[in-house]
C-alpha cells in the first residue's frame, strides 16, 4: 500500500484541524483497521513478513491482469480483490510487527506501480481483442493519470509539502475498479462506465493535488 494509505489507527482527536483530504484518509484508516482486523491478526500471529505480503499482492495483481487479457473477468475480479486486500494490510502489519523500513516503503511503491501496470495492461488487451479502441485509450489514460498522481505526491513529499487533495485515493479507486470488474457480468457497460468515472475522478484528483502543491509553495 502506498504512503497515502499506510498507517495504523490514530487517536480520534488527531483529526481536528486536518484538511478535507487528511480527514478522508483518517476515516479510511479507521474503516480499514476495523474491516481488516481478522487479516491483521492472522498475518501478525503467523509472523508473515510485510514485504512478503507486498510481493504476494503484486503477484496476484499480475495474475489478475493476465486473466483480464485472456477474458476471464470474473476470476480476474477475485484475484484483483485479494491483491487489493494485501495491498491495504501490508503497512498495517509492518506497524503491528514493528517492521517498518525504508526498503519496505520502496518495495511497496514499486509493487503499486507494477500492479497498476499489470491491471491496466490487462484491460487494454481485453478491449483490444474486442476491437474497442476507445476503451483501450480510456484504460491507458486511467493508468497514466494514476501514475502521475503518485508521482506528484512523491515529488511533493520530497519537498516536505502535503499532497492529499482530491476524491480518488488509492483505496477508493481500487474499490471502484473491483466493483466494476465484479458487476461486469451484468452488462459490458458496467466496466466501461466504471473506467470513465475513474478517469474523471482521477483527473480531478490530479488537478486538486497540483493546485494544493502550488498554493503550499506560494506561501
Amino acid at each position: 500500500m502506498e504512503t497515502e494509505t499506510e498507517t495504523g489507527a490514530s487517536a480520534p482527536g488527531a483529526a481536528e484541524g486536518l484538511t478535507r483530504g487528511q480527514r478522508r484518509e483518517e476515516g479510511l484508516r479507521w474503516f480499514a483497521d476495523f474491516i481488516f482486523q481478522p487479516f491483521l491478526w492472522v498475518f501478525v500471529h503467523a509472523h508473515i513478513s510485510p514485504n512478503l505480503i507486498t510481493i504476494l499482492g503484486m503477484a496476484l495483481a499480475i495474475v489478475s491482469g493476465y486473466l483480464l487479457a485472456t477474458g476471464y473477468v470474473p476470476l480476474a475480479a477475485v484475484f484483483f480483490t485479494l491483491s487489493g486486500i494485501l495491498d491495504l494490510v501490508d503497512g498495517y502489519v509492518a506497524k503491528k510487527m514493528d517492521m517498518v523500513s525504508v526498503f519496505g516503503s520502496f518495495l511497496d511503491s514499486v509493487s503499486d506501480r507494477v500492479s497498476d501496470a499489470a491491471i491496466y495492461t490487462g484491460l487494454m488487451v481485453y478491449y483490444l481483442k474486442r476491437a474497442e479502441g476507445m476503451y483501450v485509450g480510456v484504460a491507458l489514460a486511467v493508468f497514466l493519470v494514476s501514475f502521475l498522481i503518485s508521482y506528484v505526491r512523491a515529488r511533493a513529499e520530497a519537498l516536505d509539502v502535503t499532497c492529499r487533495a482530491g476524491l480518488m485515493s488509492r483505496p477508493v479507486r481500487m474499490l471502484l475498479l473491483a466493483a466494476g470488474l465484479f458487476f461486469n457480468g451484468l452488462s459490458p457497460w458496467v466496466l466501461k462506465v466504471t473506467l470513465w468515472i475513474l478517469l474523471v475522478m482521477l483527473a480531478e484528483t490530479l488537478v486538486s493535488r497540483l493546485v494544493e502543491v502550488w498554493r503550499a509553495m506560494e506561501r
